[in-house]
């Protein structure tokens, strides 16, 4: 796999001199990193489905110009997964976004809940945005999750899906909610993990009467950052098998 960088606005690769410029930071990368010359090929993505096979054409002011030889468009995977969890504690938190986003999370919400520990400013947010764009280049998806602003979970809860569930270890292991056929069919999904403290019991009736589904996964107290990696990871792989 040839090394992939991130690209906002990639040309139109049926004009005749298709090229690209990319920023400060992956012109860094390419030339003081991976040592790339002139001719060496590379994956362009612009975060939003677009793809391009591209060629290094060289180093101009510090920054790296392409020439894009080739260009596709990939459709993200259905349904569109939003994950809404509480926000772990330190590098936790980053570790976990990174792993949501190979795991093809389409939205990750933090959430504000009785329970919360953690507060992400705006500082912390910038760093969870790097950690998403990390993991679409390594992982090799088109898209970059998007890191919602954080929100209060009844302002959650009030966001239309096809399939909502919320963890909870008192909830349904999966036969009974046919999760399967029910994702499958669904155009989106949403995923509610708490605080390491759990749900209150006011807040598990909020999600019920806004169409949750309460969903257990395993028979042991996660973190919040196991759980929602286990979550995603479990619905994702119920479309593809």
């Amino acid at each position: 796999m040839p090394p992939r960088f991130y690209c906002a606005s990639l040309p139109d690769s049926s004009l005749s001199e298709a090229s690209c410029t990319l920023d400060a930071e992956e012109s860094r990368h390419a030339r003081k990193v991976l040592r790339m010359d002139a001719g060496d090929r590379c994956e362009l993505f612009d975060g939003r489905g677009a793809v391009a096979d591209a060629e290094l054409a060289g180093f101009l002011q510090g920054l790296a110009h392409c020439r894009v030889l080739d260009q596709r468009r990939i459709e993200p995977a259905r349904p569109r997964l939003t994950v809404a969890t509480a926000v772990p504690k330190g590098p936790r938190a980053e570790d976990m976004v990174n792993q949501l986003g190979q795991l093809g999370v389409d939205v990750w919400v933090p959430v504000r809940s009785a329970r919360s520990v953690v507060e992400p400013g705006a500082g912390k947010r910038a760093r969870y945005e790097r950690a998403a764009l990390a993991s679409a280049k390594q992982s090799g998806r088109a898209t970059v999750m998007e890191v919602a602003e954080t929100a209060d979970l009844d302002e959650v809860l009030a966001q239309p899906a096809d399939v909502k569930l919320i963890l909870d270890p008192g909830g349904d292991a999966g036969p009974g909610l046919g999760l399967p056929g029910r994702l499958t069919a669904a155009g989106s999904a949403a995923l509610l993990i708490g605080p390491e403290g759990g749900w209150s019991d006011a807040e598990l009736v909020a999600a019920e009467t806004a169409g949750y589904a309460r969903w257990k996964i395993g028979g042991h107290v996660l973190r919040i950052e196991t759980a929602a990696v286990a979550a995603a990871a479990i619905a994702r792989q119920m479309t593809v098998i």
